[in-house]
């Protein structure tokens, strides 16, 4: 079960309404790598707090971007090892 969040905020939903959001509007907002890394982070089977802020926020807050961002540098020092 995936619980999603705006900061503090709870997004209700309801399906008995129609009132629901799918993962395409999930990945539409915060981006294909966001979604999949915080849902891999997770077991299947665990309840899951998703904050739609926090993945899309560009700070060390952000596993996602904190990740992104040593990829980064890893690859930038590899590639000036390799030039030297």
């Amino acid at each position: 079960m995936v619980t999603l969040r705006r900061g503090q905020e709870l997004v209700r939903v309801s399906k008995r309404s129609g009132d629901i959001i799918t993962l395409r509007e999930v990945i539409d907002e915060v981006g294909a790598d966001a979604c999949r890394f915080f849902f891999l982070s997770r077991s299947a089977d665990s309840q899951m707090d998703f904050d739609l802020e926090l993945a899309k926020k560009q700070s060390a807050d952000n596993p996602v971007y904190y990740v992104q961002y040593a990829h980064a540098r890893i690859a930038s020092i590899i590639r000036l090892a390799q030039q030297k």
